[in-house]
Formats: C-alpha cells, structure tokens, sequence
C-alpha cells in the first residue's frame, strides 16, 4: 500500500478540495500545531475548511524532505494571502511531521511546527508594534 505524496497533497488542498482530507488522513488521526490539538479526521476536515475560507491564495515551497519509512519530515515555506491579513503576502517558516500507518496507511499523526509570531502576531498591526519591540529588546542582549 503506497502512501500519499505529502507534497502533493499540500499543494493541491484548498477550500474546493477538502474531499483529499478523507484521501490522506485516517479516520482517528491525531493532528496538532501551535494553535490546536485535534482528533479525528472529521474535526481536522473542519478546522481546515474554517482555514481556508479566508485564503485568498496560498502555496508551500518544500525545501527539505526526509522520510524513515513511514515518517515523513517536510521543511516548507508557507506563502498565504488571505483576506484577515487584508490580503497581504505572509511568508512563514515550518515543518510537518506526518506519520502514516493505520489499516490503510494513511497519515495517523501530524504536526506542523511554525512561529505562530511570524504568522499572526507580527501580521496584526497593534500586536506588530509590540512584537518588534520585544525582538529589538531580546536582540540588543545577543551583541
């Protein structure tokens, strides 16, 4: 049994192609980042059709990937316009980590680290402010 192409699968999803949630994920997935625990497809199909309402557009440029059998490493390089950002560009950092196993091989656990700072934070004028200066603070004890 192959395993869904991670990449593909990342760039193909949007909010017209949720029907590929039930194609990678398995039904009792475990998935986790920065803002949410979930578990089950279900719930997960949910979370990221709520997502991907807003986005205007969205890609990931794959700059790494590893895999160990059935775990999948993916470095990545989110670019999203979405309309809560009032459609400006927003370029995050990340990675996935995605195990696949189950009945049928499909992904059993996921998540994504990313700075939720340079997703949300350093994007909403009045927390931007704060956010900066909190980094000029913490970076002016690195000299």
């Amino acid at each position: 049994m192959s395993k869904p192409n991670v990449q593909a699968f990342f760039q193909n999803l949007n909010i017209n192609t949720m029907d590929l949630v039930d194609e990678f994920y398995d039904e009792d997935v475990h998935f986790q980042d920065p803002v949410v625990d979930i578990k089950g497809r279900a719930k997960l199909k949910a979370y990221y059709a709520k997502l991907y309402q807003d986005v205007e557009s969205i890609s990931f440029d794959c700059i790494d990937e590893i895999i160990n059998e059935d775990v999948h490493a993916l470095v990545w390089k989110m670019n999203l316009k979405a309309k809560l950002g009032g459609g400006k560009l927003i370029v995050v950092d990340g990675i996935s980590y995605i195990r696949f196993g189950g009945r049928e091989g499909k992904a059993i656990y996921h998540r994504d680290y990313f700075d939720l700072g340079e997703f949300v934070y350093e994007n909403v004028p009045v927390l931007a402010g704060i956010v900066k200066f909190v980094k000029k603070k913490l970076s002016a004890h690195t000299d």
